[in-house]
This record gives structure tokens, C-alpha cells and sequence, in this order.
């Protein structure tokens, strides 16, 4: 199934980061706060440190890249899930409504990210890539600038992963529960980077937004010309 060492390696590290991503998930149903936040930062950096050596080895494949994809989806979709677990208890507790708006709010992203994901993966044919070749907002040309190396880019791939992270955080501590990093850090700070990474990662949403919109136009597009091209034949 797998033609090389690469993407045997590949295949260990997604089997990894997809392990832990669960391992967390089962902390958190336990309530075990702290041991669910470290495996979901362990799987995070273990992506981070995949993704500078296989550039450094110069071992990037579609193949892996597809992996990586995959096993970051699955952990952000993860711990959303967790976290709208922790808005449903504290529902019981607090406000009904509020709860209810971030459940709404959780799930939609998750929602987006998988629709993104499918959407980007079908663009890959040379089809679809010669199609959407037209030229994307301001905003979403300043996130992609220079390979993400820049502000925009930064803000929007912090607000991709410490966003789900943060509200974590933020319900357990509602809820009485703390976490190291409520211990480590000042409050005003927690509180600091919990904005910050929503402020990314609305920027990701409109980007995310764009991807998605641009690709139904596309498809839309293809099956009017599709209509188009029977009612000739027909009419020949």
C-alpha cells in the first residue's frame, strides 16, 4: 500500500498525533482536565516537528501532506468536540442560552473545517485547478502570502489551534476546574490569548469561507455548462 520509507513514516507520525488527539478526548470525558490538554499539545508539536524536518529532508509528498491535513482536522475537530461536551455540563449549571450559542458556534467550525478540507482536496485535479484560477480577496491573499510567513498568516494558523485549545481552557475554568496553564500564566493573560486566537481564527473562517464559496461557484458553473452542452446535442 505504501511505496515508500516517507510515507511509511508519515503513517507512524498520523497514527501518533491521531492517538493522542483520542487519548486527550478520553481525559476530558474523565474530567481529567490537565492530562487531555498535554496529549493535544504533544500532538501538536509533534506536527510541528514533523512538518520542519520532512521540509528540511526534503521529503514533502501530496501524500504526506494529505496525512497531515487529515491528522490536524481530526485533532481540532477533537478538541472542539471536548469543549462542546464542557459547554453542554456547564449549561446545566449557568446561562442555557449562552451555552447553546457556543455549541452552535463549535460546531459550525467543525462543520467548516471538513467542508474546507473536501473542498481544497477536490481543487488538486489540474480540472479544477485550471477553473478556480481566478483571484482571491485582499484578506485571503494576505493570509496566504509568502507561505503563511507573515501576521496575517501567523494570527489566522494561531486562531486555527489555539483557538479550539483556548475555549477548552476557558469552560473548564468556568466550570470551577483549572488546568496548568491557568496555574502558569496570569489570568489577564489567559485571557489575552484566548481573544487573540479567536481574532485568527474568524480571519481562517473567511478564508475558509472563500475556499468553500469559490468552489460550489465552480461546480455550479460546471454543471450549467454541462446543461448547456445537452440541450445542443439535443437540439442537433
Amino acid at each position: 500500500m505504501f511505496t515508500t520509507r516517507t510515507d511509511q513514516s508519515n503513517t507512524r507520525f498520523l497514527s501518533l498525533r491521531i492517538a493522542l488527539s483520542f487519548r486527550g478526548l478520553r481525559f476530558a470525558v474523565r474530567k481529567q482536565h490537565n492530562d487531555a490538554l498535554t496529549n493535544w499539545i504533544l500532538a501538536s508539536l509533534l506536527d510541528l516537528i514533523d512538518g520542519i524536518a520532512a521540509r528540511r529532508l526534503g521529503q514533502c509528498s501530496s501524500f504526506g501532506i494529505l496525512l497531515d491535513v487529515i491528522a490536524d482536522n481530526v485533532l481540532r475537530s477533537i478538541v472542539w468536540i471536548a469543549t462542546i461536551s464542557e459547554a453542554c455540563r456547564e449549561e446545566q449549571i449557568s446561562s442555557p442560552d449562552e451555552a447553546m450559542t457556543e455549541v452552535c458556534i463549535y460546531s459550525a467550525i467543525v462543520i467548516l473545517e471538513w467542508v474546507t478540507f473536501v473542498s481544497s482536496q477536490a481543487t488538486q485535479t489540474s480540472h479544477w485547478k485550471k477553473e478556480m484560477e481566478t483571484e482571491p480577496p485582499a484578506v485571503v491573499r494576505s493570509v496566504f502570502k509568502n507561505g503563511f510567513r507573515n501576521p496575517a498568516g501567523f494570527l489566522a494558523v494561531y486562531g486555527l489551534f489555539v483557538a479550539p485549545l483556548g475555549s477548552f481552557v476557558w469552560h473548564s475554568a468556568r466550570q470551577g476546574g483549572s488546568t496548568w496553564v491557568n496555574e502558569m500564566l496570569p489570568g489577564w493573560f489567559v485571557v489575552v490569548l484566548i481573544y487573540l486566537s479567536y481574532v485568527g481564527r474568524g480571519l481562517s473562517a473567511v478564508v475558509e469561507l472563500w475556499m468553500c464559496c469559490n468552489f460550489l461557484g465552480v461546480v455550479i458553473s460546471a454543471d450549467e455548462a454541462g446543461r448547456g452542452d445537452n440541450e445542443k446535442k439535443r437540439s442537433q
